[in-house]
């Protein structure tokens, strides 16, 4: 099964490359330039895959092939961690195999999931700091103890650079986990553990070449001004499981398939158990008359439903308030089990306190939406088999759990195939399906989706290639990525959550004054109001005085507009490329 989440993992990272590609090698680029990612671009954003793009970028170069190998690396680390989780159960082979294979479905389910990006970095981290707990847990060793608190400490402050609200919540959720598994000395430990967390995030900002002020007002005061304020983003994860269940509204078809699903199953218990019993339960009768009539209603949504996105979504909703149910349960046990000696308490159970925070952490940059935060609680299914504080022993209860996460694995593996990312405005095709080998220039060989080769390439056209091009691409600057042509001061990216508002007036100052010759404005309005809804209460942000800026020009000819494209416009998704040249 390991071998098999590989290669499905390699078919993810040939096919993703959209049209909101460039972010990471422009950065690491202009960093290997001398550039500082703080003081001079006012990256929001943390360091540490900066860095990372940028020694591999030093070790390789910057074919396109050869920048696929950290996402491989990723690929790999990823499922190696997810394994030796799996194998800490007591199930057989075959059930771990299964357990496995969902939790990589469904971990990587969301529709932007993808192993050349951060996120699958922090979720590294996090595994290998439960794997390495469960090995402190059973130390009886000082050496190898401090050796793993000192393991701990690392991952915490790597975790913490970067993904901030990540790293925040794993270090809170490991020193808890010291104190409840170290066999001795746990202040101490606890203490160590601090000490090497800072000391890592230190190193890892002197690497960045800023100094620790400049990072700290870019990547984390100010960026939380671009999510709704500190005080939103605080509230976000009191909101989440609100917004989880009344979420259900919006895909009640796929939660009534869950529904039938499981009235099935339980019909299929209880028949079985007054077989064993000879007594035909009164419950039984009743899901049984309950499912003779719903079932011939949702056959066809059923079977929609089994491999379709929304199935995870609707599924998620109903996980998230149980998490944390699960999560006030756990930590109540702790007590019990600190304050009342000699109570019952296994205390591997404080380890699902970990994926249980990276939940909360998630909804900090989600805006407290549910949709998307599914590698929490995958792991949660990873760790329930030995740390669960309620163990399932009646046997034909576990068959159907069992099925029923195969099951939502394998609709997690069909949606994936039909849309191997999908972010906002940017969606892949299916997986090998309108992509064509080509050689590029500069990045040589690559995969790439035949419409955005030809909406590029007739960009880089009219802009010309080259260093001596003048190119400001708005949010993103794969255009700048394609057409070899470093982004127009630095500004490699602007988009709506993930740029301050200083960074967009500052920009609309340099483009009234003295503008770049070309700029690329993806103008994508629904995606604007969602995130002014999202993060800002409806009210503007400046991203829209932006548009209405350059609207203006445009209409009243100071800007002469060269060419469009309505390249990946979907209903209810307007998106249009404006390729705008600013000079006669």
């Amino acid at each position: 099964m390991l071998i098999c989440c590989i290669l499905f993992g390699l078919a993810m990272i040939a096919n993703a490359q959209a049209a909101g590609e460039g972010t990471w090698f422009w950065y690491a680029t202009f960093l290997r330039d001398g550039k500082r990612l703080y003081s001079d671009m006012h990256l929001a954003l943390q360091p540490l895959f900066v860095l990372e793009t940028a020694s591999f970028l030093a070790v390789f170069g910057k074919g396109w092939l050869v920048s696929k190998i950290p996402a491989i690396l990723h690929l790999v680390a990823y499922c190696f961690g997810l394994s030796l989780l799996a194998k800490r159960s007591e199930l057989p082979d075959w059930q771990k195999a299964v357990i496995l294979g969902c939790a990589f479905f469904i971990s990587i389910a969301f529709i932007a999931y993808r192993f050349d990006d951060y996120h699958v970095l922090a979720d590294c981290f996090l595994l290998y700091s439960i794997v390495l707990l469960l090995q402190l847990q059973e130390s009886r060793e000082t050496t190898r103890s401090l050796s793993l608190i000192a393991g701990l400490g690392i991952l915490s402050g790597l975790s913490f650079t970067t993904r901030l609200n990540d790293g925040g919540v794993l270090a809170l959720g490991v020193t808890v986990a010291i104190f409840c598994l170290a066999p001795s000395r746990r202040l101490i430990s606890i203490a160590i553990f601090g000490a090497i967390s800072a000391l890592t995030v230190l190193l890892v900002v002197r690497l960045s070449g800023d100094s620790f002020h400049d990072y700290a007002m870019y990547s984390i005061f100010k960026a939380a001004g671009s999510k709704g304020g500190a005080s939103n983003v605080l509230l976000y994860p009191l909101e989440l499981p609100w917004n989880a269940i009344t979420s259900l509204k919006t895909h009640w078809y796929a939660a009534l398939d869950i529904y039938t699903f499981g009235a099935s199953a339980i019909c299929v218990v209880l028949l079985r158990l007054s077989f064993v019993t000879r007594r035909f339960h009164r419950l039984t009768q009743i899901v049984l008359v309950m499912l003779i009539v719903l079932l011939p209603l949702r056959i066809h949504h059923l079977y929609r439903g089994f491999f379709d996105s929304d199935l995870t979504i609707a599924l998620s909703a109903i996980a998230v308030p149980v998490a944390y149910l699960l999560g006030g349960f756990v930590v109540a046990r702790c007590f019990i089990g600190h304050l009342i000696p000699g109570a019952p308490w296994n205390r591997r159970e404080v380890l699902l306190l970990i994926p249980l925070g990276q939940l909360v952490a998630g909804s900090m940059s989600s805006g407290g939406k549910h949709i998307g935060l599914y590698q929490p609680l995958a792991v949660l299914m990873l760790l329930l088999p030995f740390a669960s504080p309620l163990p399932v022993r009646i046997r034909p209860l576990r068959s159907f759990l069992l099925v029923l996460i195969a099951l939502i694995g394998s609709s997690c593996v069909v949606a994936k195939v039909r849309v191997p990312f999908f972010w906002h405005s940017y969606r892949e095709k299916p997986m090998f399906l309108g992509r064509e080998w080509y050689r590029h220039p500069v990045y040589g060989p690559m995969i790439i989706d035949k419409d955005l080769l030809v909406v590029f390439t007739e960009i880089c056209s009219h802009t010309g290639t080259g260093p001596h091009v003048e190119l400001l691409s708005l949010p993103y600057p794969y255009a700048n990525y394609f057409c070899d042509v470093p982004p127009w001061h630095e500004y490699v990216q602007t988009f709506f959550d993930t740029s301050s508002k200083e960074t967009i007036f500052d920009l609309m100052q340099q483009l009234q004054q003295a503008p770049p010759e070309w700029v690329l404005y993806q103008r994508q309005l629904d995606n604007l109001v969602l995130h002014e809804t999202t993060y800002n209460h409806g009210k503007p942000l400046p991203h829209r005085y932006l548009d209405q800026m350059i609207e203006q020009k445009t209409q009243d000819g100071e800007w002469k507009v060269v060419s469009t494209s309505n390249y990946e416009e979907t209903s209810g998704w307007r998106n249009e490329w404006i390729l705008i040249r600013t000079r006669p």
